[in-house]
């Protein structure tokens, strides 16, 4: 298709481009995250290729692990936050993408119940 509008038109590059001040914060966790994510969407590739080797499968596996591992710990350690305690739990079900607000209400309490854990102390930028 030559419509440039049209979702699926190829890009010779794939920009996600983090405002300058994210990326002062962040550093080298940044560039962590860049590759992690960049590993996915290379998995991602492949599988619909359905030309991946099962050693490229693995580094997809790990790769989408590790990012899904750290967006997990973005989001816990959003929920700890002490002005998270102001949201309803409404919106904390639409922002999770749940059916209930008292699926959302269950989540939190039990994510509050158990200490943070290192991944979420790296979210934070508290982890040694």
């Amino acid at each position: 298709m030559s419509d440039p509008a049209h979702p699926d038109r190829c890009q010779e590059q794939l920009m996600v481009p983090p405002a300058a001040e994210d990326v002062a914060v962040l550093g080298s966790d940044g560039e962590q995250l860049a590759a992690l994510f960049a590993a996915a969407l290379h998995g991602l590739a492949l599988l619909r290729s359905s030309s991946a080797s099962a050693a490229e499968l693995e580094a997809a596996i790990e790769g989408s692990t590790g990012l899904l591992e750290r967006l997990e710990a973005v989001r816990d350690a959003s929920l700890r936050q002490p002005a998270a305690k102001y949201t309803s739990h409404a919106d904390l079900a639409k922002a999770m993408h749940l059916e209930s607000r008292a699926t959302a209400q269950s989540r939190r309490r039990t994510l509050l119940r158990k200490p943070a854990g290192e991944l979420e102390r790296w979210a934070t930028g508290s982890a040694g």
